[in-house]
């Protein structure tokens, strides 16, 4: 008897939880995907550093030690010249559940853009903190750099 009332709890319990992930998650992708795609534009229109440093999140500010290191991947992405065409983003935001520190909200999303000396992938990773979603990581891919003797840089 006990046993039965205790699954029935940990059963409404989970469908609880899987209802609020379903109803949430629609929100989720169009609100991160709707950030990705101006936060991609922003940025690669004409690789400018600060419209990266006002998108990122405190967790990937504090993987740039230096502010030169900043600098220099910035300045190899701006090698592939100002963004001309973009097709948009693919991708969708996950709620991870972790005791006890609590939910976390994170989307992926990945692009394809043209630039005036090429074309790239760009792989954008977001995290929504305290309502506000945030960048959490930037990588860009080249379909072939410019600069042959450059490396493919992200962050």
């Amino acid at each position: 008897m006990i046993f039965g009332g205790l699954c029935a709890a940990v059963f409404l319990l989970l469908v609880i939880l899987i209802s609020f992930i379903v109803y949430n998650g629609h929100g989720l992708d169009t609100e991160s995907k709707a950030y990705a795609d101006a936060a991609i534009v922003a940025i690669a229109s004409q690789w400018n550093e600060k419209d990266l440093t006002d998108r990122a999140s405190p967790q990937l500010m504090a993987t740039v030690k230096d502010p030169a290191d900043l600098d220099r991947v910035v300045g190899m992405w701006r090698m592939l010249g100002p963004m001309r065409k973009y097709d948009g983003s693919k991708g969708d935001a996950h709620i991870g559940v972790f005791w006890p520190s609590g939910k976390t909200i994170t989307a992926v999303y990945v692009a394809r853009a043209e630039f005036d000396h090429g074309s790239a992938m760009i792989k954008l990773s977001l995290i929504k903190t305290d309502g506000v979603w945030k960048i959490l990581g930037l990588n860009v891919v080249p379909d072939s750099f410019p600069n042959p003797q450059a490396a493919k840089p992200n962050i």
